[in-house]
């Protein structure tokens, strides 16, 4: 296997981070398919569910250390450890919605749970105010925001993946700050779950899916994979921490669930399927498309994890095929193609959130990171980076980026930075005020042809663009310097 660039993907998520700490990025969830655009919430600014790359750089500090990389980590643990509501949740626990949704456990789960990650891996180097910051921040987490769903407890309101994540944030608290404070509850929440959310033979035998939720229009629905992590990944270190054997085997099952359900897919890449569905004659259904490239990184970090302690070699292997993917599917500027299937945005842009998760998985089996490393991931860059999907166009350069249309057509238009926490449309064309302020616009904007099956640059390309074709298209080059 070729080497993952986790410096490149480290360089591109540093170039969102904010100088208080905060993550921005354009919130693309290419699960569901939705984002700020269609939830016309248009906002770009801090997630929640970035929040994995905390622990990701804690991790590569404890294996090569540097000044730079500690003071980044101490920067963004202070800012989420502190970004709180008065009622014990965190701010911004919107995702692909914005700031328009006020509530969601997940989001408030993973923050939790990745700061307790981060000082597992940092009590070396971390100034003890950031841990208890953290310590904190964990238990507001827990005893006051999660009182707001399900009364702090697994139970049949519950969503699966997310009430697992509650469970992994209070079996952190252990080994993070040395308190054994949740363990009957940890412990009572993860039988409830899988007596009541684990459903046997989804795909075989072998394996157990997991129903999302026990009512409502979920009921029908079996968790997306790369939710799977959240679910294996607890259940994985409850057999650490407890050894209970029910634990481990628990997580071989859905292991397996992922593993099996997976498919190749036009590349030749072994990627993860979308869900299982009931169908009316009672049997589930598997979807495979529209889904997700970016984000699988918990999930596949948890069946890694798995198949060390259990020694199960199609396990093994199957994680094996996973990181193939994502070396297959990473640009040279860092960032992972985003989805394939849905032929809107939601192919085309890298979402910070989703690929913090990447970067916490790569981070885990890399080498010791060295001082070039760090060097390459504090480097300025200066690429314009274009992303061609079947409808739209991503672009970025430097604090500016953009989702565009081919050209002659006008359905998006969208622009943004990476330091606002608000984009827009371009309304100059219509003579009323711009929906964004003359700092969001290019010097010099690449413009591409969609000509049948072939994509163009209108004019000539600058030296600096690298184009990244994730589209069915084929794409023809050209650029100045090869234009006589």
């Amino acid at each position: 296997m070729e080497q993952f660039d986790l410096a490149a993907l480290g360089n591109w998520l540093y170039s969102w981070v904010q100088p208080d700490g905060a993550i921005y990025g354009f919130h693309n969830h290419s699960v569901w398919g939705d984002n700020p655009i269609r939830w016309a919430d248009y906002t770009s600014g801090h997630s929640t569910f970035a929040a994995p790359m905390l622990p990701a750089l804690a991790m590569l500090l404890e294996k090569g250390y540097d000044a730079r990389g500690a003071e980044l980590l101490e920067r963004m643990m202070r800012h989420q450890a502190q970004d709180m509501r008065p009622d014990g949740e965190y701010n911004h626990i919107g995702f692909q919605t914005g700031e328009l949704a006020k509530t969601g456990l997940i989001h408030n789960m993973v923050p939790a749970l990745s700061l307790a990650l981060a000082v597992c891996h940092g009590k070396a180097f971390l100034h003890p105010d950031t841990i208890e910051a953290a310590r904190r921040s964990v238990h507001r987490a827990l005893d006051e925001g999660g009182l707001h769903y399900g009364g702090g407890r697994a139970g049949k309101q519950a969503c699966c993946n997310q009430d697992y994540a509650r469970i992994w944030a209070r079996l952190l608290v252990k080994p993070a700050f040395g308190e054994d404070c949740y363990e009957q509850i940890a412990r009572e929440d993860l039988d409830f779950m899988v007596e009541h959310f684990h459903l046997p033979g989804v795909p075989d035998a072998d394996c157990d899916g997991t129903l999302r939720a026990l009512e409502g229009k979920d009921q029908y629905l079996l968790e997306p994979a790369e939710y799977y992590g959240l679910m294996i990944a607890p259940l994985c270190l409850a057999w650490r921490q407890y050894g209970e054997k029910r634990w481990l085997d628990a997580a071989l099952r859905l292991s397996r669930h992922v593993a099996r359900s997976s498919f190749v897919d036009e590349r030749g890449c072994r990627r993860v399927h979308r869900a299982y569905y009931s169908r009316t004659d009672g049997s589930w259904g598997r979807l495979t498309q529209p889904m997700q490239v970016q984000g699988n990184g918990l999930t596949l970090l948890a069946v890694r994890e798995c198949a060390a302690l259990s020694g199960d070699a199609e396990l093994t292997a199957f994680a094996q095929e996973l990181e193939d993917t994502m070396y297959r599917y990473q640009t040279e500027r860092g960032f992972l193609c985003a989805a394939t299937g849905w032929n809107t945005e939601a192919d085309a842009v890298p979402c910070t959130a989703w690929q913090s998760h990447d970067f916490l998985c790569a981070a885990q089996t890399a080498p010791a990171p060295d001082k070039a490393f760090w060097d390459r991931f504090f480097a300025p860059q200066t690429e314009c980076s274009v992303v061609l999907a079947p409808n739209c166009v991503w672009m970025e350069q430097g604090e500016r980026w953009a989702i565009q249309d081919y050209f002659s057509r006008s359905a998006y238009q969208i622009l943004g930075r990476k330091d606002r926490v608000r984009f827009g449309r371009d309304l100059a064309w219509t003579g009323e005020e711009n929906a964004v302020d003359a700092s969001y616009h290019w010097d010099s904007m690449p413009v591409f042809v969609l000509d049948g099956d072939t994509v163009t640059p209108l004019r000539p390309l600058d030296k600096q663009v690298k184009v990244y074709n994730f589209s069915p298209y084929c794409w023809e080059a050209a650029y100045k310097e090869d234009v006589q």
